[in-house]
C-alpha cells in the first residue's frame, strides 16, 4: 500500500477475532495437563475409615449367611433323621393321687413287766381308720419332736414280743442304759393279738411267722414300748408313706 507520498507503508496483521486461548488450553489448540489436585490428610483419613467400615460389614453379612445357612441345615437333619416315640417306650410319669390319712386315738400308757426283768412303758395308740385301706409295707412309724420335727432312732433295740405279751424279753432301755431313748411298736389285731413289730433296723417282723406286709384292720393298735416314758413330754408319733402314689400321713402326740 503506497501513501500519499508514494512511499509503501508496511502491512499491519489484523487482530485475530477469536483472542487468547482458554486457560488449560495450548496455544496450538491442544489441552494443557492439569497439575493433580492434592487431598487433605482429613480427607484421607475418612475414605480409609469408610473403606474399613464396608469390609467389616460385608464380614458380618457373610458370617451371619453362614450362621443362617447351618441352622437350616442342622434343622433339616434333625428332621430327617428323628425317630418317632414309640407308645410303648414313652415314659408316663406316675399319677398323683389323693392323699390317704391315718386317723389314730388319743395313746393310753400303762408300765408292762418285761420277761428279761425290769419293765417297761407301753403307749397303746388305736388305729381308727384310714381314708384308704393300708397295707404294712405301705407305711414307716417314727416317734419325733414336736418342737424341731427331729426323729428319735432306736438305737438298734431288739423287740423281743409274742403274741401276747409285748416285751417279752428284756426292757428297751437296757440298750443304752437310759442314756437315749429307746423304743419299738407292736401292732395288734382288734382282738389284741400282736402281729407285727417294727424298728428301724427291722421294720414289720411278723411276730408268728405271719406275712411282713398285711392290711391293718379298722380298731387295729400300735402299741409303742419306750425306756424311759416319754408321754406327754413333746413328743409325737407318725405314721408315713405312700401307696400307689398316694402320700399316707398321720399323726398323735405321747
Amino acid at each position: 500500500m503506497r501513501n500519499s507520498g508514494g512511499t509503501e507503508s508496511s502491512q499491519v496483521a489484523p487482530p485475530s477475532a477469536e483472542g487468547p486461548p482458554p486457560a488449560g488450553e495450548a496455544s496450538n489448540g491442544s489441552p494443557s495437563p492439569r497439575p493433580p489436585r492434592s487431598r487433605s490428610y482429613a480427607g484421607r483419613a475418612r475414605a480409609f475409615r469408610d473403606a474399613q467400615g464396608e469390609i467389616r460389614r460385608a464380614r458380618r453379612e457373610l458370617l451371619g449367611n453362614v450362621i443362617v445357612v447351618l441352622i437350616i441345615a442342622l434343622g433339616v437333619y434333625a428332621i430327617v433323621t428323628a425317630k418317632p416315640l414309640s407308645s410303648s417306650g414313652a415314659y408316663v410319669p406316675p399319677k398323683q393321687g389323693p392323699p390317704i390319712r391315718v386317723y389314730l386315738g388319743t395313746p393310753s400308757v400303762s408300765n408292762v413287766p418285761c420277761g428279761g426283768g425290769g419293765s417297761a412303758f407301753a403307749e397303746r395308740i388305736p388305729w381308727i381308720n384310714s381314708s384308704e385301706p393300708i397295707q404294712t409295707g405301705d407305711i414307716n412309724l417314727r416317734v419325733y419332736e414336736i418342737w424341731d420335727g427331729d426323729w428319735i432312732g432306736d438305737s438298734g433295740v431288739v423287740a423281743n414280743v409274742t403274741s401276747t405279751d409285748v416285751c417279752a424279753g428284756s426292757a428297751p432301755g437296757s440298750v443304752n442304759a437310759g442314756l437315749v431313748i429307746d423304743w419299738y411298736a407292736v401292732l395288734t389285731a382288734p382282738n389284741g393279738t400282736n402281729l407285727l413289730t417294727y424298728t428301724d433296723a427291722h421294720p414289720w417282723t411278723p411276730v408268728s411267722g405271719s406275712a411282713s406286709s398285711i392290711w391293718i384292720e379298722d380298731g387295729s393298735a400300735l402299741v409303742v414300748v419306750t425306756d424311759p416314758a416319754i408321754a406327754q413330754t413333746g413328743r409325737g408319733f407318725a405314721v408315713f408313706g405312700f401307696e400307689n402314689g398316694s402320700a399316707i400321713s398321720g399323726t398323735t402326740p405321747l
